[in-house]
């Protein structure tokens, strides 16, 4: 009997001894998954941190590449001899273009000497002649501000004959790209007009063919 007490009490002590070493193996564990957290970041951190540092480059390099652009209109000009280019343009026979820049405004005169005939002159008159005047415009103004770190800019434009203004435009550079995205519009539009009408054209002249032909075998 007191063998069979002894025998238990030793089974006992054996499976508390191994309950105690499994407990102690699996505080050992999380003690250890705890510092390895402590020390590792963790995934979404560690996402942050290298899309973090992209976005920096990425920053960089596209403050760099704004910082390096001229600060206004006149300067990039300058750099880029666009000023000499048109400092007086023959466009016709009796028509002369002059062009300056002052910091972000660019000025355009469009001078007919006496001598200039009213075809010369109608091009610069009238809704057609601000149409004309705002096409021109609107090209400097659009190809050369974004290649600066000007926040705006303007564009004036004026025709004259003799001392006499025959017309005159002014737009800011938001106009200027408004007017440019509605003209390209109306080009596109225009051609597919006119591509439409040419199908048309020669699908009337098939069937007048087809029944010309008919005819005659008659």
């Amino acid at each position: 009997m007191a063998e069979n007490k002894e025998l238990k009490a030793s089974t006992e002590s054996k499976r508390q001894k191994k309950a105690d070493r499994r407990d102690a193996k699996a505080a050992r564990k999380e003690a250890n998954k705890a510092e390895d957290k402590k020390s590792r970041p963790n995934n979404i951190l560690l996402a942050v941190m290298i899309f973090g540092v992209l976005i920096i480059m990425f920053a960089f390099a596209g403050g760099y590449n704004y910082f390096s652009k001229p600060a206004t209109i006149e300067k990039y000009m300058a750099d880029n001899g666009i000023d000499e280019m048109y400092k007086e343009l023959p466009v016709s026979e009796h028509t002369t273009m002059k062009m300056r820049t002052e910091k972000n405004t660019i000025k355009i005169w469009i001078l007919a000497d006496e001598d200039a005939t009213e075809e010369e002159l109608a091009q610069y008159q009238g809704e057609e002649g601000i149409e004309t005047l705002k096409n021109m415009g609107s090209y400097f103004l659009t190809s050369t501000k974004p290649e600066t770190r000007a926040l705006s800019g303007t564009v004036k434009v004026k025709a004259k004959k003799g001392d006499e203004s025959i017309n005159y435009v002014e737009m800011s550079y938001s106009e200027a790209k408004k007017f440019v995205k509605d003209a390209q519009k109306k080009a596109e539009e225009e051609a597919e007009k006119a591509e439409t009408e040419s199908d048309t054209d020669a699908d009337a002249d098939a069937d007048a063919a087809e029944t010309e032909t008919e005819t005659e075998g008659e």
